[in-house]
This record gives C-alpha cells, structure tokens and sequence, in this order.
C-alpha cells in the first residue's frame, strides 16, 4: 500500500461541506458522461451475438425491419451501380485549332529566327575579314546590330514556346541547312507535324488517366447532345505521345533518330487533350445513382422468428440480428433534426442509456470507496486521478477495437491494475481494475469472455507489484501477466471451440501487451506523482537509501540520532507488517523523523558524552525550547530537501502534543522553590497529533526505543512491562485519538514472541535476549529517576 500525503481534517462551514459533495457529485457524473461517449453511438445491441456463437434464447422480430446489407455487399452493389454511370466528358473543338494555329506560329517565328542567324554570322564573317581595314567600325557596327535582333528575337521566341534555348532540340532546329532536302526544312517538317496532331486530335484525347475511368463507357457532350463512347477506344495523353513516335517513324523510315526526336519534342509541345473531363457533372450523377442502391435486401416481418435458442448464429442470422438492432436504435429517436444537432453523443436516448449504464458499473468502484477508502472517495484530485485512469481506458478499448479492429487484448488493463496497486493499494487496484474490466466489456458489447480474462491478468498484475521492493520487479510482472493472458485466453478459447488463428491472434496482442503495460506504468507512475503529490514505493526506495544527502549529513552530525532512527525503523517496520500497515513508509519515516537534531545534536541525549550536559547550564524553559525546536528545524530541512508530504507527516506526529516531562517537571521544582507560576504551553510539542497507521505506529515505537535502552539490564519480562506502559500512556493522553489505530491493531504491533510477528521479536534481538523458562526469576527493571528516562527519551 501507498498511501499518499493525508492532511489532519479541519472543520469548516457545512456550506462549505455541501459545496463541496456537489462538487464531488459533478465529477462523478461528468466521470460517467465522458465515459459514455467512449461507447459505440449506433450498434451497442443488447442481442451481442458474433458469427458462430450459440445463441441462448429465441429471438422473435418485435416489428418490422429491413434485412441490412453487409457493408461488403452494399460497397459491391454501390461500385457496380458507379460502373454503370458514365463519366462525362467535353470535347473541346478550340485545342486543336488552337495547337494547329501555334505550330504555324511556331515555324513562322523559327524561319525568321534562322535568317536573323545566318544574317549575324555573315556580318561576324565581314568583322574578321575587315578587321584591319578602315571600313571596320562601320562592319562592327552592322554585326553589333544584327547580334542584338538575333538575341531579341531568340528571347521572344523561347518566351513565346517555352523553348529551353539551350537544348539540342532548339540548336538543332536552328542550325540545320536550309536545303530543301534537308528534313528539318520548314516546308518539309510543318505539313507532317500538323498532320500527324491533327490525326491525333480527331481520335480524342483524354485528360485524365485511363485507370481513373471506373464506368464502362464515357459520356462526350458535343453541341448539346452526348455521345456513349468505350473509353478503350480513346487516347490518353501518354497514349498519343507512343502513337505521336510511332507515326514518325512511318514518316520518316529512311531517316535517323534525329529527325524522328526534333518531331516527337515539337509534338509534344503542341499536343494538348481536347476531351476534357466533367468532375462536377460526373461525381453530381454517381451520387445519385449510390443513393438509389437500396441498403437492405429483404424484410423480417413483425412476429417472424429470427432465431431458435440453442442455435449457431450464421452470417443471415447475424445480419438480422445486426439489423434489428439499428433498426430499434433508430426508433429510440424520430426527431431527426435533435439527433443531427447532437453528432457527438448520436442517438440521445441510447446515450442516456449508456451514460446510466455507466453510471451503475462505476457505482461498483465508487461504493467500495466510500466503505473502504473514504479517504480517497471524498478527495477531489483523487476522484480526478481515478477519472484519467478509467478515461484512457476506455479511449483505448475504443480506439484499438472500434477504428482499427484489433483484438481486445491488446487493451492494457494491467496498466490500470499496476497503476493503482502502486499509486494505493492492491484492493484499490483490484476493485478499480474489475470495474474497468466490466466498463470496456460492455462498451465491446457484452464480452463476458474479455471480462473474465481481464479480471483474472489484473490479479496476476497486482501481485506482481503488491510488495513493490525493486525496480527489476518490472521483468516479473511481464512474466505473471503474460502466464495470466496465455492461461485465461486458452480457457476461453477451448470453451467457444474457437480456431486456432483466432486464438494466436488474441495470444499476439496479449503478449504484445504484457511487454509493453508494465513499461508504460512505471513511466505513468512518475507523472502522475508529480502531478497529484502521491508518494508511492518507489519514491520511498529511494529515500531509504542511507546514501541519500540528508540521511548521510544526519549520520555525520548526529550519529546517536541516528542510529536510534535506523533502530525505530526496524521497530516501525515491524508494527506495520503486523497490522497490514506501510511497512516501508514506516520504515522511511522513522529515517527521517529526527531530522530537526541535526542542528543542535549536543543538546540530545543520544549524542551527549558521558560527562557533558549542556541542559545543565540552561533554564528548563529555554532547554524545552530548544528540544521542541527541533520539528520546525526538522520541517524546514524536509522542505529544503523536498521530502514528499507522506514523509514530512512524521516529523511533527512523532511527539503529538505531549509534554517535555523532565523539563517540566525540573521547572516545577524550581517554581515551587521562587513561587514563580510556569506556562505548561511552553513545554508540549506544537502537534498535530497522528493520524495515520504509519504515523501513530512510530510515535509508540519512538517511546518504546528510547525507554527500553534507559533499561540497565534488560529482560523480556521488564521490556513488556514498558511496551505495555508506553501504550497505555498514549492512549491515557489521548495522542492516539485520530488515528485509525483499533486496540486489536496495538495488540498485534506488541506482537508475541512466539508468534514471531511485531516489535517484541525485534527487542529481543536488539538486547541479545533468551526466551525465559519456568522455575527462572526474570529479571526486575531497576526504578529510574524521572530525570534519567527522560534525559534518554530526548
């Protein structure tokens, strides 16, 4: 068990107690709201029948209703009624008068292009040739001019063609001869580019994809009619692209690949489709005929049986049961505008349903707490922290099964049992976690088997962790939580004659999940100590460690205050192990509760010197005083080292309010000698007193250290005198009045010998005792002076 920091309860106004239960109350029910938006909106059936299943009663139809298609069948008979609608198509008539009239643009601007090239290199030939001459400025001039019409009408052309002017295929247009035999010519080039577009334009060309295509026919619209074509018959662009090439090479079969590439580059260029696809117009025509694919085949009369009892449910079976249970989920609400209003929560009435089913499993978790835990139940970040627990869950649970359809198992409900077990206590977590089971097995429609399985791994889970003493536990609670899943899920499986694959499938994702939950829940641990102030075991691990800064700086400074703390550790640890207590917050908190001496440890019995008491010296208020300090001293050294609150508990209970006796009586001696009076306030200890197991087991166990070592010679006989005194004492000043502590819980922390369980074992062992027989005289404790036992006791 880890508790977290529990505060003494202050008083308030019962408004402020009323505000506060209706504050609880909301959390509660916005707890089950949340949860039941986790729950299928449109087929949670209360017949939760899968295929194969044997059913357990006769199903009668209660109305009439559809027989609903499978969603398989509805998506067949939807695509083969989108096959049927053709896609439609424009043909545009200006693409290709369009392409023809550039391509003749084209070869108009390339003639004029090359003349003003070869006009630039004969007047670069006339600047060689009169280089030397006197008519070389006016050469030099006419070259410079005609370069820059050259360079100008380049620009407009590659602007105009989108040409890459440093291509081959425009140096080769450009640089070729201008003989009439040469098949780059104009005259020669033109006349066949245009009628090979021209041909390519009169078979259609399609601006989209073949693949794309899924109706069997397209539909061309052309001067107001429309035309059915195959889409086999047309072109696609990359269609007309091969045809293009291979029409040029049927022009041109003498000739190389130079010519056969000039043409196939200018053709592409120019080659535009001019079947222009109507996506508005087509996807307007698919819709419409989807909507008129009837959803159902068939109908089940009212009265007409569905199903006998004791029979296997076959896939019509199950589609009828499947459709009459939307059918009744559409019933539950005619008004269709509300239920559009509300497309979260879907149909209102099957959500108030769920949210009150809801309502009831939590009522399983929430009643338990109440009895048991009230502590927890009436806490509002308590109620918060159980609520994101049970949240993640179910968000998980819908997630996994309901969008990806993955095997129920793979939802980590160990997470939850290790959480709590943890961060609480294995009832706690057992409760919580049986709870959560039966939540998501309802939200997965009734799985009875998903809800045993869970419940039997959450077991195994939590008594993986329920002893939390080591980190490596981690690799223990995967192999107890994969035994579990493998053991639970063969179980079941053997009981539904499941098959074979179904059964590796569920044991896949149960493995998968007992490797990965144990992970997850200690990195969640961390968070959620941070968050909620929770002082779980493993935070207590670490502060054991007497490595720790202030455990070594209080064996450096105050080295008899701590061994009395390691020593009242073990006694604490022993008390708490006997009456099912934190045995390790008990332990811890006996470390840590002397602290506060670290300041002033001469002033302490336990680290005086035989013959030095600086008490001697000291008024006996100013002596109290400083023995009082040290809980603020201890307070402010807990805070500087951020000791958690659970721990910080100990060191202000550890005395309660009870009074420095030597000191007080010391002042009543001398006020009875001056006839000064003394304020008895000035000499108890500023409280609170215990109010916890833990705390209330360490203010006895802290007295009985220090009064059995005032013992000079020690038996088992004087030891249980004192035990029996101290805790009598305790109950006599009232210091034990708001712990939880019952008088069967004091018997067993006394504990016996011979039963070898609570804190008489231990002080035997500390003074080396023997069991004493019949016939022997034990050994009577020495009367002591009030002085002496309280000099030890401090």
């Amino acid at each position: 068990m880890s508790p977290f920091a529990v505060h003494k309860p202050q008083r308030k106004g019962t408004f402020s107690l009323q505000r506060k239960e209706l504050l609880l109350i909301a959390l509660y029910i916005g707890l089950s709201l949340i949860l039941g938006l986790t729950f299928p909106k449109d087929h949670y059936s209360q017949y939760s029948y899968k295929v194969n299943d044997i059913t357990r009663q006769t199903i009668i139809a209660p109305f009439d209703f559809p027989i609903l298609k499978s969603q398989e069948e509805l998506k067949h008979d939807r695509d083969e009624a989108l096959r049927k609608v053709p896609f439609v198509f424009v043909q545009d008539t200006e693409v290709p008068r369009t392409a023809i009239t550039r391509l003749s643009e084209f070869f108009t601007q390339l003639e004029n292009l090359r003349a003003l090239r070869t006009k630039m290199v004969d007047s670069r030939t006339m600047v060689r040739r009169y280089r030397y001459s006197k008519k070389y400025e006016e050469v030099l001039d006419i070259y410079t001019s005609d370069s820059l019409a050259f360079t100008t009408a380049k620009k407009t052309f590659t602007g105009d063609f989108k040409f890459n002017i440093e291509s081959s295929l425009f140096n080769t247009l450009l640089n070729h001869s201008n003989a009439d035999q040469n098949p780059l010519h104009t005259e020669s080039l033109q006349p066949k580019i245009q009628k090979i577009l021209s041909s390519l334009f009169d078979r259609l060309v399609l601006d989209i994809p073949l693949e794309n295509i899924i109706s069997e026919q397209i539909s061309i619209k052309q001067n107001g009619e429309e035309l059915l074509e195959d889409p086999a018959e047309l072109l696609t662009l990359e269609e007309a692209w091969t045809e293009a090439k291979l029409m040029l090479q049927s022009e041109y079969p003498e000739q190389g690949s130079e010519v056969i590439n000039v043409g196939y580059e200018i053709i592409i260029h120019f080659l535009k489709p001019n079947l222009i696809h109507q996506r508005e117009i087509t996807e307007a025509r698919q819709k419409e005929a989807i909507d008129k694919v009837p959803i159902s085949r068939g109908i089940v009369l009212e009265n007409e049986k569905i199903v006998d009892a004791n029979t296997k449910v076959t896939p019509e079976i199950h589609r009828k049961l499947d459709s009459l249970s939307k059918e009744r989920a559409r019933r539950t609400n005619t008004r269709s505008r509300f239920r559009r209003s509300l497309p979260i929560i879907g149909d209102p009435v099957m959500f108030v349903g769920q949210t009150a089913l809801v309502g009831i499993i939590l009522g399983f978790f929430i009643v338990f707490l109440l009895a048991y835990r009230p502590q927890y139940a009436k806490d509002r970040k308590m109620v918060i922290l159980f609520g994101i627990i049970f949240i993640f869950h179910a968000l998980l649970a819908s997630l996994f099964v309901s969008r990806f359809h993955l095997s129920p198992y793979a939802i980590p409900i160990t997470i939850a049992a290790m959480t709590l077990t943890i961060l609480f206590d294995s009832r706690i977590a057992f409760v919580g976690s049986a709870t959560l089971s039966i939540l998501i097995g309802a939200q997965l429609g009734g799985d009875v088997n998903f809800i045993i399985t869970s419940v039997l791994v959450a077991a195994f889970a939590i008594s993986s962790v329920r002893r939390l003493r080591r980190r490596s536990q981690i690799f223990l609670s995967i192999i107890y939580i994969g035994v579990g899943y493998i053991l639970a899920i063969s179980i079941t499986a053997l009981l539904q004659f499941a098959s074979m694959g179904t059964v590796l499938n569920h044991i896949l994702f149960a493995s998968i999940n007992a490797i990965i939950s144990p992970f997850l829940s200690y990195g969640i641990i961390g968070l959620f100590e941070m968050t909620f102030g929770i002082t779980t075991d493993l935070t207590l691990l670490e502060l054991a460690d007497f490595n720790h800064p202030l455990l070594r700086l209080l064996g450096r400074e105050a080295t008899g205050t701590f061994t009395h703390c390691v020593t009242v550790g073990n006694l604490a640890e022993a008390g708490a192990e006997a009456i099912g207590a934190n045995s390790l917050l008990a332990r811890v908190g006996a470390y840590y509760h002397d602290i506060g001496k670290i300041m002033k440890p001469e002033y302490f019995v336990e680290n005086q010197s035989y013959d030095e008491n600086r008490h001697d010296k000291l008024a006996p208020n100013l002596s109290a005083l400083i023995i009082i300090n040290h809980i603020k001293e201890g307070l402010r050294l807990a805070n500087e080292y951020k000791l958690p609150q659970a721990v910080k508990d100990f060191i202000p209970t550890h005395h309660g309010t009870t009074r420095v006796e030597y000191f007080y009586n010391r002042a009543q001696e001398l006020a009875e000698e001056s006839g000064a009076e003394i304020n008895e306030s000035d000499f108890r200890y500023p409280g609170p007193k215990p109010f916890t197991k833990e705390t209330a087991l360490l203010m006895i166990c802290e007295s009985i250290e220090a009064a059995t070592r005032s013992l000079d010679k020690p038996s088992l006989a004087s030891i249980e005198r004192i035990v029996d005194q101290i805790i009598e004492k305790r109950l006599s000043e009232g210091q034990l009045a708001e712990s939880p502590l019952t008088f069967d819980d004091l018997r067993k922390i006394k504990g016996d010998i011979k039963g070898n369980y609570g804190i008489m074992p231990i002080l035997k062992g500390i003074f080396h005792l023997r069991v004493e027989y019949p016939g022997q005289n034990p050994a009577k404790a020495p009367k002591q002076t009030t002085t002496e036992t309280a000099k030890k006791k401090k």
